[in-house]
């Protein structure tokens, strides 16, 4: 799995995902409560070693749309993305691969860094609906030199 697809791998598999989420999907979400799109927003280079080991670091955005009728709903949405960034942040240590060109290589999630989870839009045509949230993810990663 490339990092994408790991961090997707990663919500997906969330312990409580059954309770909040329905389907991770890849740059885009349904408009449904419970569903969550994953946006990547970037990838960078933060390090090469002498051998030529990078450190990288790829940028996430992850939007939920979740039911927002009253108080009670809304913090037990804003809850649910804290419990997903608490634990989200412990999964260090996994496998990734990337592919260069013809060459696969097999790298290391070092890091998870989760922040901004925040209520990000309200619908137009009623304040009673879904509320759409997002959470930002930050994946530092080690790659061996080509």
């Amino acid at each position: 799995m490339n990092i994408i697809e790991k961090v997707r791998d990663l919500v997906q598999n969330f312990p409580d995902i059954p309770q909040v989420l329905n389907t991770v999907h890849v740059d885009f979400m349904d408009t449904e409560p419970t569903n969550y799109g994953l946006s990547s927003i970037g990838d960078e280079l933060i390090s090469e070693d002498v051998l030529g080991g990078q450190h990288r670091q790829h940028t996430f955005m992850l939007y939920t749309t979740y039911s927002s009728i009253n108080d009670y709903e809304r913090l037990h949405n804003s809850s649910a993305l804290l419990e997903l960034g608490i634990w989200l942040e412990q999964q260090i240590g996994c496998e990734i691969t990337t592919v260069v060109g013809s060459t696969s290589l097999s790298g290391r999630l070092e890091k998870l860094t989760v922040g901004n989870g925040m209520l990000y839009a309200i619908p137009q045509d009623s304040e009673l609906s879904s509320y759409q949230y997002q959470i930002q993810i930050v994946a530092e990663y080690t790659l061996p030199p080509q």
